[in-house]
């Protein structure tokens, strides 16, 4: 049973609760004040949490400010956006560049032949051949190739017919000899026609006329008929010009073997063996031209051979002097094909040896670069023509397959040798229209079978169809670039796993791997022998061949790129290998139309689309117009029909966006080819867009853009001066109320205070003309908040930009550009001779020597810019990241690289410039500023870092100590709060007993009452 209990004692009366509570109410009193303790640190936490956030908010913009890449933001500017726009990224280089766009980009159109209904019409068997990015057996020939790397400087040149009419044909623009005869044929005032051949250009009049001489003159002082060859007048009808096609020193390597160039590993490429028997290892290291790759060879054979070029030639030629007679010979060393790629790897003739060619004749290939690289070899072959009439012809003399062809068309066979319509391979051509059947066949070799030519045609072959030569077109030097239809290809990892489950990953940066070369070596360096990468037979793509003997397939997969995917190699084998062939084939059946066969194309999703035409004409208007998905070179295809009817002709050849690089009087501009309208590199950081083709060259402008700097600025301000008005709300004191702020009087606010102002007030020494930041616009104002003036901080940085970068980003005691010389070496500085007295000699490896004179130089900077200045680019100086003076020559040859210090200076001592070389460079001693004369302090971006993390530095910081020990206090306090609680209850339970004591003891005198009461009326009876 229940019971209802209330505080008021029911003897006594008392509310012994309430007296109780209130008891307990003046035992809190002291808990109370350390409960309003707790509040007031909590209040000073949440103050010190605010201002903590807003320091670290100056510290993010603090740290933009000391780096230099934050100074380095550009803006492009174009002088005509219809032609050309740009885009200029961080550290682009500054500077006004002038460009003329001589053509855009086109990709390739092909169209078949027509026929009479697009669903019904077959096509005819066979199978369709798609080859993207090259494989064609001829060649456009830069102008900038010929005359052995010399090239062609363009220009006018003005002809004169037999007419006496004249014109002046504008070739300023052309980019190759096909743009040069293109020009001179379509020029509608003179009647002449322009053709190659034996890599010679020739004038032929036309006109008919006999009033005046042929003549082919410059215009002007461009010498650009003069390099062509074809200066001259003639009666005769016709001007031949001089050979522009042979190697020169200037010849690049990556043009030769039909643009596959010169495989070039790290390390020896091949041995020399003189006829003395001793031999030379040569490395043709960072070799680019043929002329450094004979410089090379003559610098490591010494006086044992000598290398050369013989003028006109398209070899070059290597003479053994050691005197000897034994057999003079080359040959690679471990994988290298260096000098199977200069054509001299085998023996030589007696003190000679002769290389191979190494270039093609004009418009054509070399023979050695078919059949996938291995060549084809060719002797005697026999062609019957349809007449009956029999002729061998000789043709193992040709080393290009132009030469083939014109052997055969020389030989009156009565057949006429051209390139197929596929342009991969050769056909011949009956011109007799005799009934007969057209035999062709080997006479002594194979070459008629190599060439697929052999066989024979019946009248139902109208043709002599050869086969795909497989023109070499991929190699170790292929840049990836250019590579997967001028797409390139993307950085990233791919993994290859071995038929043994061997799994490697392979990252490939397509900005440090340049070349297939460089994916060939990680590839092979991974797996360790267990999957082989090399160039395919055929010459077209990249090959995995797995040598592990296990009983699985390769399997290559991309990992978050399409890296593998766009070398050709994403899959799993079917055999032991896989082939990343740039080119495929596509079944076409007996019974298939122009509408099957447009969607076996566009289903193949491969380097072009289908759609059927009707142009309207005749009985058979239904065509297939193919159109490449690529653009440019890159991009262009070659399409073999086979054995089908579909017959394809190109209507649009692929071509490259032109673009040439330099004012319009510069005597030769820079040319720059591009497979799509953009190009970039030209000018560091800048991307250029190519919008239509000029006349004029359009001007781009790169400069400066510090807005971002100003915003960050601005924002800056913003955050300082809501810091400040937080800082003076925190620690105010009202003398009318007397109230205080949570802060006031807290020295580490005070520290907050003080450390906040004093990375403003910064000075930089070094920083050059401005030194403080209020002489950049950014200043302590009225109130003690920060002021931005945007004008003044433009105006200071248009002035001298590097001295305001040095003001925010110097790094202090770090050596750099801006380095005092006399903080170097105890005070004493480095020494130089003075104003017009030369302080050294550098002996340069040509034979050269360079008088340098540093002059009176303050900083390291201005060290480094006197010896370039100095130099006529054969010497360069630097500053390395670790603190040294580096100089480099610059030249090629086998002299010593050597410094000789010059009259009193001791400026080669003071930096360490011994003559110690590695690799034609010589280093100085690591440079160190002396901290006891040392009085700069970093830059005002360096400081603000430095001071704001001394202030909220996760464990030493000052506001982060400060937050510490306020956590500490409130521990405190509330143990002793609890403390207290403990004490109170103990008391009200004191007191509970207490009172409870009392009612039962008044109870009982209550009772022992009652008790004595009836005692004394039980007496009062009695």
């Amino acid at each position: 049973m229940g019971r209802i209990t209330t505080g008021i004692g029911l003897v006594s009366g008392l509310n012994s609760r309430d007296i109780i509570d209130q008891l307990i109410q003046l035992e809190s009193r002291k808990k109370d004040l350390v409960q309003a303790r707790v509040d007031a640190i909590s209040t000073q936490k949440t103050a010190y949490v605010d201002v903590s956030t807003r320091l670290t908010s100056l510290r993010i913009s603090a740290q933009s400010f000391a780096k230099p890449s934050f100074f380095t933001a550009s803006t492009a500017t174009s002088s005509d956006e219809d032609i050309i726009t740009a885009s200029a990224a961080k550290g682009a280089a500054v500077g006004t560049y002038q460009f003329q766009v001589a053509r855009l980009v086109q990709a390739q159109q092909l169209v078949s032949k027509g026929f009479a209904s697009p669903d019904k019409s077959p096509i005819g068997a066979g199978e369709l051949t798609i080859e993207l990015g090259g494989g064609e057996v001829t060649q456009e020939n830069l102008l900038s190739d010929l005359r052995g790397g010399a090239g062609i400087s363009r220009g006018k040149i003005r002809i004169t017919d037999g007419s006496g009419k004249n014109a002046v044909v504008d070739l300023s623009d052309a980019v190759s000899l096909d743009d040069v005869i293109k020009k001179i044929n379509t020029t509608v005032d003179i009647n002449v026609k322009a053709t190659v051949a034996n890599d010679r250009l020739t004038i032929t009049d036309q006109s008919g006329g006999i009033s005046s001489e042929l003549i082919v003159q410059d215009v002007g002082t461009t010498t650009t008929a003069a390099d062509l060859g074809i200066v001259g007048q003639t009666l005769v009808g016709s001007i031949t010009g001089e050979m522009v096609q042979y190697v020169g020193r200037d010849t690049k390597l990556s043009t030769l073997n039909d643009g596959n160039g010169v495989s070039n590993r790290a390390g020896v490429d091949f041995r020399i063996t003189h006829r003395d028997g001793s031999t030379t290892d040569v490395d043709l290291g960072d070799a680019i031209t043929v002329g450094n790759a004979i410089d090379k060879i003559n610098a490591a054979a010494g006086t044992k051979l000598a290398a050369s070029i013989v003028s006109g030639s398209k070899t070059i030629t290597l003479t053994d002097t050691s005197g000897g007679g034994g057999t003079l010979n080359v040959a690679g060393l471990g994988e290298s094909k260096t000098a199977l790629d200069l054509g001299i790897q085998k023996d030589g003739t007696g003190t000679t040896l002769t290389s191979d060619a190494i270039i093609s004749r004009l418009g054509t290939v070399l023979l050695k670069t078919l059949n996938g690289g291995a060549g084809v070899t060719l002797g005697t072959i026999s062609v019957q023509n349809r007449n009956g009439a029999s002729t061998d012809i000789d043709l193992s003399g040709a080393q290009t397959l132009q030469t083939t062809l014109d052997v055969i068309n020389n030989a009156n066979a009565g057949v006429k040798a051209e390139i197929n319509s596929a342009g991969n391979g050769i056909q011949i051509v009956d011109t007799t229209g005799g009934a007969g059947s057209l035999v062709i066949g080997d006479v002594s070799g194979t070459g008629a079978a190599q060439l697929g030519i052999a066989g024979t045609f019946t009248q139902a072959q109208p043709i002599a169809k050869g086969k795909n030569l497989q023109r070499k077109w991929v190699s170790e030097a292929t840049t990836l670039a250019g590579y997967n239809g001028g797409k390139g290809v993307a950085s990233g990892k791919f993994t290859i796993q071995a038929g043994d489950g061997t799994s490697r990953t392979i990252n490939l940066d397509a900005n440090t791997d340049l070349r297939l070369e460089n994916v060939i070596q990680k590839i092979n360096a991974a797996l360790g022998g267990k999957v082989v990468a090399s160039i395919n037979e055929k010459g077209d793509g990249l090959l995995l061949t797995d040598a592990s003997g296990g009983a699985g397939k390769i399997q290559v997969k991309d990992d978050g790129s399409t890296t593998a995917e766009d070398l050709g190699i994403l899959g799993t084998a079917t055999t032991t290998t896989i082939d990343g062939s740039r080119e495929k084939t596509i079944t076409i059946d007996a019974e298939d139309s122009l509408g099957d066969v447009q969607t076996k194309i566009n289903n193949l999703g491969y380097g072009l689309t289908a759609q059927i035409i009707n142009d309207g004409t005749g009985a058979a208007p239904y065509r297939l117009s193919l159109n490449a998905t690529g653009s440019g070179r890159a991009g262009r295809l070659t399409l073999d029909t086979g054995a089908t009817n579909l017959d394809t002709r190109t209507l649009v050849q692929a071509q490259d966006a032109a673009v040439f690089v330099g004012s319009a009087d510069a005597a030769q501009p820079l040319l720059i080819t591009a497979s799509r309208n953009q190009i970039s590199g030209v000018i560091k950081g800048v991307n250029i867009d190519l919008q239509g083709v000029s006349k004029e060259p359009v001007t781009i402008n790169i400069t400066r853009d510090v807005g971002n700097v100003g915003e960050e600025l601005t924002k800056f301000v913003d955050k300082f001066n809501e810091l400040a008005d937080k800082l003076d709300e925190y620690t105010k004191f009202d003398s009318e109320t007397l109230q205080r702020g949570v802060l006031l009087g807290d020295p580490s606010i005070s520290s907050v205070e003080r450390e906040i102002y004093a990375m403003i007030n910064t000075v930089v020494p070094q920083a050059g003309k401005y030194r403080i930041l209020a002489d950049v616009g950014l200043r302590v104002g009225q109130g003690g908040r920060l002021e931005f003036d945007q004008d003044k901080f433009n105006t200071a940085y248009a002035t001298d930009p590097e001295s305001v970068e040095a003001l925010f980003t110097d790094a202090g005691d770090a050596i750099s550009a801006n380095t005092r010389l006399d903080l170097l070496n105890r005070g004493s500085g480095v020494q130089t001779g003075g104003d017009g007295v030369a302080d050294f000699t550098a002996k340069l490896k040509d034979g050269t020597s360079v008088d340098v004179t540093i002059g009176a130089v303050t900083s390291l900077g201005q060290i480094v810019s006197s010896i370039n200045s100095a130099s006529s680019s054969k010497l360069r100086a630097e500053i390395t990241d670790d603190g040294r003076i580096k100089l480099s020559d610059l030249t090629t040859g086998t002299d010593t690289f050597d410094l000789l210090q010059l009259n009193a200076s001791q400026f080669l001592f003071d930096l360490g410039l011994t003559t110690d070389q590695v690799d034609g460079t010589i280093s100085g001693k690591a440079l160190k500023i002396d901290n006891a004369i040392n009085s700069i302090t970093g830059g005002v971006g360096v400081t603000m870092q430095q001071r704001l993390n001394k202030l909220i530095d996760p464990v030493n910081g000052i506001v982060t100590r400060q937050n510490k020990t306020l956590d500490t206090r409130t521990d405190q306090f509330k143990d002793r709060i609890k403390s207290l609680d403990q004490q109170l209850e103990s008391k009200r339970e004191r007191l509970t007993r207490q009172f409870a004591g009392l009612e039962s003891s008044l109870s009982q005198l209550q009772n022992q009452q009652q008790s004595l009461g009836s005692i004394q009326t039980n007496v009062n009876r009695n």
